[in-house]
């Protein structure tokens, strides 16, 4: 269960329609939500005050609109990406919830605020760039290997859907030429492995508390990350929840490859959890 959500809002149309699902995830979870904004720290104070007084006003009718009247505004000033992570740690928010950047051109985004915050958040990081941020999520896909942060990645995306919603373990398994001419046969393989998973799914759900969405699984043969592309564009998921080795600074600094492959060009709405 999520109880404080923090959405970042820079006054593009990608923050809103990111304001707009955390608004709905807030109802849905009867989370806190908590709404930041930062400003530029090299203009002159006038002009700062102005630009203040301006955004207060805006996000509060904003907000009012979309039915989150009273949720507080936080105004920073600073570094887009340094004053978020410094506010999720120092307000203990549970989820951050952030619009899509350069999405018409994803050889941006290294450099941007959404990739350095990526690399260093430790909490649940929500990417919005689906369609429909005010109706609950009804399907989502999460991929899934033994790793502990895929297992982190579907606790924390069955938190987040609706009982109501269908969650899809994906699991790729990439069977070298080696193995199969050892074998002669991938089925055993692949039903060995379903069977595997099968079992981690049991375990990993069973000590959940809140109503669980129907969870299936599906486990394909290929190479990452085309066979997980094909995976995702045949169930085509809402949502997509993804583990990111990013416990030590040096796999921060690396962020992985599938993470930032669809943090660049995300297939709908991206879950990445640490």
């Amino acid at each position: 269960m999520f109880t404080h959500i923090l959405v970042a809002h820079d006054l593009s149309r990608e923050a809103d329609t990111a304001l707009r699902r955390a608004i709905q995830l807030a109802h849905q979870h009867g989370a806190r939500l908590s709404l930041l904004h930062v400003l530029e720290d090299h203009l002159h104070n006038a002009v700062q005050d102005n630009l203040r007084d301006a955004a207060q006003q805006h996000f509060g009718e904003r907000l009012a609109q979309l039915g989150a009247k009273d949720r507080p505004v936080l105004l920073r000033k600073g570094r887009p990406a340094q004053q978020i992570l410094e506010e999720m740690n120092d307000s203990q928010a549970d989820l951050l919830v952030i619009g899509r950047h350069h999405h018409n051109a994803p050889e941006l985004f290294i450099g941007t605020t959404l990739e350095r915050v990526a690399r260093h958040l430790a909490a649940p990081l929500l990417l919005v760039a689906g369609e429909q941020p005010d109706q609950p999520y009804q399907h989502a896909a999460v991929a899934l290997d033994f790793s502990l942060c895929a297992c982190d990645a579907l606790r924390k995306c069955c938190a987040l859907l609706p009982s109501e919603a269908r969650l899809t373990a994906l699991n790729v398994m990439e069977l070298g030429s080696r193995l199969l001419s050892k074998s002669g046969n991938s089925t055993d393989f692949l039903a060995t492995q379903k069977e595997l998973l099968g079992k981690l799914l049991e375990d990993e759900l069973m000590g959940q508390n809140a109503p669980l969405p129907s969870v299936a699984l599906d486990v394909v043969r290929g190479a990452l990350p085309k066979a997980l592309d094909d995976a995702i564009a045949e169930h085509q998921p809402q949502l997509l929840a993804l583990g990111s080795h990013g416990r030590s600074l040096i796999s921060q600094a690396l962020l992985g490859s599938l993470p930032l492959r669809y943090l660049q060009n995300p297939p709908g709405d991206l879950l990445l959890v640490k």
